[in-house]
């Protein structure tokens, strides 16, 4: 049996320095599986996929080998590639090793977590830095997500600790200039610099901190990413003196990592250097490829299982593999020395577990794996659109992606549940058994009919609402409008971005100026520049006799509206930004600086901060420079009980033009289209009202007959869909609960059932347990 591994590494774009050597580990880690079990029946093969630091390329290419009947897969460097393949694990039921330390709080059921996680490696590195060196930290780190998510987390931890942050800086991804930092951190006199910088800043980093003169015995740099790997890129007597924190570095003296290190060195050559995530890559693939020959499956379920509480020698030390599909294995913090390699100074000496869900603390009193099991045994008795954790300040320890959706809100806030109510959510708080002092948070969505609307409404220009989350952000409109300062408007398309901006400006200042539009998605990349910032004759090719203005010159004294900002092409970004720093644009093919006197508001459907800074396609100079106010525009689908006001709106509209038509809707259409979750927002909520006005055009009142048969059934195989997925849940559950108990007893105390309830259960779904007589 030839069984084929999808390797999904990015072998260019702005990690490939990095991801090379990922896939090197995987392509060695792959040969000598196959080498030392040549007497296996089943042979192992596999297929590279370059996905170019992008996580829109690293879903093509991974649904693409999914569909070809790959189910294990390994790779996906940065966190915004590993969740965007998560829908075609989901889908093929495919399984993910993940190589790579990343920000924690995430427990997937396709993914199998090998890095380190922010509990293991930055709780140990913070420990160390204050023991030794003193308790003030200036941190600084690239501004994308990684480095800001887990300076938010040292920040809490070093609280615990009784330290200081002292000075905090982020600069854009491949940033080299850092003299003028140095600066500030010989000013501000720090015990320790803590960095987070990657790939291509790292280097000049250093390299300035050593041409400076700097001593690292006084003020040492601290880091969770500098490896081996770019201290050979960089040169070595850059980096002597300075510490790193992993679970493995290669100069670890056991016998699994000296034989490691020499397979390694004699596939790649003697000048081949191991870093610690190359070192997980090898780890987590020998681990599955283990399993998958004693189980003779590839099914996700069956190698998860089986892999539960197991211990593995490995390169790293022992390692044990929990519940929550992460490692528990020893941590050490290493001094990088003349020689490229590292010195270990300090090791855990034990195996310290992963916490993936609360990462944001140093005590080691939290049993990680009960709550888990508590979450899911609560989970298993109410039907919740929202999972948060919160301790007894009401802080947030963990929630669950769809509740960060509804509530706006991220790990380590307050939890704030004002508005929840108002926008037809019911809450359900727990406390959570045992010593945790935490209490379990469950939001559920309330059925459409018993969503009343706000008492009053809010308006804005023309824009009226009845939904409290919205009449937030429309508050904050209304603040911005009366500034000249950027503004940065985010929301799903078709929820009237564009309709927002014009109102910002008609109530502005600046009201009786022009608001010019302009869609960066729209227009051909070679011609964005000409549009935005005009031209001369005989600028180009074509280009209009005379000349032209762009369209900052043509909003001079308004507002310029730049709609889906996330596409306009990176080399414009840098001219995008010092026209709105310096005020005055330079028309193509001319020297000459034109002032100017624009409000700019963008505005994209895209995630900028989380998804394209790790790209690479996005500035964060510029990000940061647009969003002093942002926006939020909640969708459709989260603002119902504006659909009765909308709908009779657009009405009206369509009456007014047609000179006929009917006003008004019965209740059982309203509650189709209430009911329904509209992917296209307002704008399909428009096209959708006019078709039933035209088909209705002689009666006095919207039928559900005149609603697209999609919506006719809508409720119907809403009903069925759900009763699948809570079948489907229960037996999911039943699953895992038996997997973890001891036996039906057990089991049945956690699930709050009888035992013969849980036996008809486990008949009803033909569950067989290993662990019953």
């Amino acid at each position: 049996m030839n069984i084929c591994i999808g390797l999904l590494f990015s072998l260019t774009g702005i990690t490939s320095l990095t991801e090379i050597g990922l896939y090197r580990a995987a392509v060695y880690a792959l040969e000598k599986f196959q080498k030392d079990y040549s007497k296996s029946n089943i042979s192992f093969t596999y297929e590279v996929r370059d996905i170019r630091s992008d996580p829109s390329e690293s879903y093509r290419q991974a649904l693409d080998m999914a569909r070809s009947g790959i189910k294990v897969f390994v790779g996906c460097y940065t966190s915004a590639c590993r969740k965007a393949i998560l829908p075609v694990l989901e889908q093929y039921d495919c399984l993910l090793i993940y190589p790579a330390l990343y920000e924690g709080q995430e427990i997937h059921p396709n993914v199998f977590y090998v890095g380190e996680i922010p509990n293991q490696q930055i709780a140990s590195l913070l420990k160390f830095t204050v023991g030794q060196f003193g308790k003030k930290v200036y941190l600084i780190g690239n501004d994308y997500v990684y480095p800001r998510y887990t300076n938010q987390q040292i920040r809490e931890m070093l609280y615990e600790l009784g330290g200081k942050v002292i000075g905090e800086k982020y600069v854009p991804l491949g940033h080299k200039e850092f003299s003028p930092y140095f600066e500030e951190i010989k000013h501000s006199s720090p015990n320790a610099i803590l960095s987070t910088l990657v790939g291509e800043s790292i280097l000049p980093f250093y390299k300035t901190y050593y041409e400076l003169g700097l001593n690292p015995e006084e003020i040492p740099i601290i880091s969770p990413i500098t490896t081996e790997l770019e201290i050979q890129t960089m040169g070595p007597k850059y980096a002597a003196g300075h510490y790193s924190c992993f679970s493995y570095f290669q100069s670890l003296d056991i016998p699994e990592n000296h034989s490691f290190v020499k397979g390694m060195k004699e596939k790649y050559g003697l000048d081949t250097v191991i870093s610690a995530v190359m070192c997980s890559t090898y780890i987590g693939i020998q681990i599955v490829l283990d399993a998958i020959c004693h189980l003779q499956s590839t099914e996700r379920r069956k190698i998860l299982k089986y892999l539960y509480e197991k211990e593995f020698s490995s390169p790293s030390g022992k390692i044990k593999i929990e519940s929550n599909h992460h490692l528990s294995r020893e941590v050490r913090i290493g001094k990088a020395k003349e020689n490229g390699q590292f010195e270990i100074v300090w090791s855990s000496g034990q195996q310290i577990s992963a916490r993936p869900l609360l990462t944001n603390t140093l005590l080691d009193s939290m049993d990680e794996e009960d709550l888990w099991e508590i979450l899911v045994e609560e989970i298993g008795r109410e039907v919740s659109d929202g999972i948060i954790v919160v301790d007894q300040n009401n802080k947030i320890l963990y929630m669950n992606p769809h509740a960060s959706d509804i509530t706006r809100a991220k790990s380590g806030d307050l939890f704030d549940d004002t508005h929840l109510l108002d926008i037809g959510y019911e809450l359900i708080k727990r406390k959570i058994r045992k010593p945790y002092n935490a209490f379990l948070i469950l939001i559920k969505k309330r059925s459409a009919q018993t969503i009343s609307q706000s008492k009053e409404k809010y308006q804005f220009g023309k824009i009226v609402t009845y939904n409290p989350t919205f009449q937030k952000e429309l508050h904050i409109a209304s603040t911005a409008s009366q500034f000249d300062a950027n503004v940065l408007i985010l929301g799903e398309t078709g929820t009237g971005k564009e309709v927002l901006a014009r109102m910002i400006h008609e109530q502005s200042p600046r009201r009786n100026g022009p608001f010019i539009a302009l869609n960066a998605g729209a227009i051909p990349k070679e011609l964005i520049a000409s549009e935005l910032f005009g031209y001369v004759e005989g600028a180009f090719t074509g280009s209009k006799k005379g000349g032209n203005i762009g369209k900052f010159e043509a909003a001079n004294g308004g507002t310029l509206f730049l709609d889906e900002i996330g596409e306009m092409p990176l080399e414009l970004q840098v001219s995008l930004l010092r026209v709105l720093e310096e005020r005055k644009v330079v028309r193509i093919g001319d020297y000459k600086e034109r002032p100017v006197n624009v409000r700019v508001i963008a505005a994209t459907n895209r995630n900028l901060k989380e998804e394209i800074a790790y790209q690479g396609s996005f500035r964060s100079d510029l990000y940061y420079r647009l969003n002093v106010f942002t926006i939020h525009v909640p969708p459709l689908r989260h603002r119902i009980e504006d659909i009765p006001y909308l709908s009779i709106q657009f009405l009206h509209q369509f009456h007014q033009y047609y000179g006929k038509g009917p006003l008004d809707l019965c209740d059982s259409a309203l509650q189709m289209l209430q009911s329904y979750h509209w992917p296209g927002n307002i704008r399909e909520l428009k096209n959708v009202m006019e078709r039933a006005f035209l088909l209705a055009i002689h009666e006095p009142k919207i039928l559900p007959s005149h609603l697209p048969e999609d919506f006719q059934h809508s409720s119907t195989i809403k009903r069925s869909h759900l009763a699948g997925n809570l079948k489907y849940m229960e037996k999911q559950i039943i699953e895992q609960v038996l997997q973890e108990t001891n036996n039906i007893t057990e089991a049945a105390k956690v699930l709050g059932v009888t035992r013969s309830t849980l036996y008809r259960k486990m008949n009803k779904w033909n569950i067989r347990n290993k662990k019953t007589r």
